[in-house]
């Protein structure tokens, strides 16, 4: 099995299973919240309104309250797409990896902010983000995703997006 023959591509798989595991997480979590009704602006305001009462992060307390979930209507909608589609779907078919990656990376450390005041175990989310950031800088959509098929149309793009 050529995938499996040098220590370099056996890295590049184990990646690419890291990849598919957290976009499966995502779309484990968002099937859950789904069913819960986090995804409706009400649910989702009402969710969120427990990170604004309990982060020590007073700052990261004053967007949520007066900027976010003021427009939960907007928000609550666009999480669901964005959950779904570049952290689940594109993490999972590796697709525009170094971008879903870094976004994803981005949603854990927001969620590091917001349990800040909680009884979450943070190294969850620090765990999950360190992840995140490797799979992206790894280009882990090259082995066993649709961006090994953008990188052999274009190896090298202007900005690494596959």
């Amino acid at each position: 099995m050529a995938l499996w023959s040098t220590r370099e591509t056996r890295s590049e798989l184990l990646l690419a299973c890291l990849r598919i595991m957290m976009g499966a997480i995502f779309l484990a979590v968002w099937s859950d919240n789904l069913i819960k009704g986090f995804y409706s602006a009400g649910g989702w305001a009402h969710f969120v309104q427990h990170y604004a009462d309990t982060t020590k992060v007073a700052p990261y307390a004053w967007v949520l309250n007066h900027v976010l979930i003021p427009r939960a209507a907007i928000v609550a909608p666009a999480q669901f797409a964005v959950e779904l589609v570049v952290f689940g779907l594109f993490l999972v078919f590796g697709v525009f990896t170094p971008v879903a990656g870094l976004l994803a990376a981005g949603f854990q450390l927001n969620l590091l902010i917001a349990t800040s005041g909680t009884t979450d175990w943070a190294g969850t989310y620090i765990i999950m983000l360190v992840l995140l950031i490797a799979i992206a800088v790894g280009q882990s959509g090259r082995t066993l995703g649709v961006d090994a098929l953008l990188a052999r149309r274009s190896p090298h793009p202007r900005i690494p997006v596959y």
